[in-house]
């Protein structure tokens, strides 16, 4: 599996944006051999792999919303990852674009009216030389055999029980004590679960050509952990259009200032 996490600094204050997940782990692992014959083969037989081609996906919910595109096929993605500083007000959007062995970055702070210190970025795509990037773990800014970037996968791999509620409709519970580094949950949210977090509802739904279209994951409450939902959707299978490199007028290599956010 091949977790990215995405760290953003502005100027002191450091956005811990873990869990940026590409997993590897996803429906690459699998086999596609005659039709499933259980809920479980068919769910995990839904996941993307290699040979889907560009998907649109949403990661709601979790250690890190995000959106974006994936091309497993063209070895190319595009992640926007957005969070608002709970004490200062103002919101940081990065944009990770990845095509092949090139990748570029776009900043974007909003809500800083009467606050100092921020970095003056261009507002194009930036060229990112990854020798200039400390630890290139902390950023995903290469690919790397990513085929479910929502980690579904991992929601589907820890199948407690399951069963087929309608058309394309699956129900059961998963144990979020195997999620690995998926970010479904926080450390926190785990341990006030205990031993509720091994079966744990989630649904799941697969569109006629036997592709994952969405997966949810309902998170009780437990102490003074509220409750919560993880959702993933995938859709716009083969029409989302593969990331490709920006034109030549709409990008430039990264300055000194966008290394130091990276390095932060």
């Amino acid at each position: 599996m091949n977790v990215r996490k995405v760290r953003l600094a502005g100027f002191g204050v450091l956005l811990a944006l873990g869990g940026v997940a590409m997993g590897g782990c996803g429906a690459a692992e699998t086999v596609k051999e005659a039709a499933p014959a259980t809920p479980e083969d068919t769910l995990m037989h839904a996941l993307p792999d290699f040979s889907t081609g560009p998907f649109h996906f949403t990661v709601k919910g979790g250690t890190q919303p995000m959106t974006g595109v994936l091309d497993a096929k063209k070895k190319s993605y595009r992640i926007d990852v957005s969070q608002k500083d709970p004490d200062l007000g103002f919101t940081l959007t990065m944009k990770f674009l990845v095509v092949r062995e090139k990748s570029w970055i776009k900043v974007d702070f909003k809500g800083t009216e009467g606050l100092t210190g921020f970095p003056k970025l261009p507002k194009k795509w930036l060229l990112v030389d990854p020798t200039k990037v400390e630890d290139t773990e902390d950023a995903p800014l290469s690919y790397d055999n990513e085929t479910d970037p929502g980690e579904a996968g991992a929601v589907l791999r820890a199948i407690v029980d399951v069963k087929q509620t309608g058309t394309g409709t699956y129900e059961g519970t998963t144990d979020l004590t195997k999620q690995g580094e998926a970010g479904i949950v926080g450390d926190s949210t785990l341990k006030a679960l205990g031993d509720r977090a091994k079966a744990v509802p989630f649904e799941a739904t697969v569109d006629a050509q036997g592709r994952l279209t969405r997966t949810v994951v309902k998170i009780p409450a437990a102490g003074k952990v509220k409750a919560a939902r993880y959702e993933v959707v995938y859709d716009q299978y083969g029409s989302a259009g593969s990331p490709t490199e920006p034109a030549a007028a709409e990008q430039q290599k990264a300055p000194k200032a966008a290394y130091e956010m990276l390095n932060a």
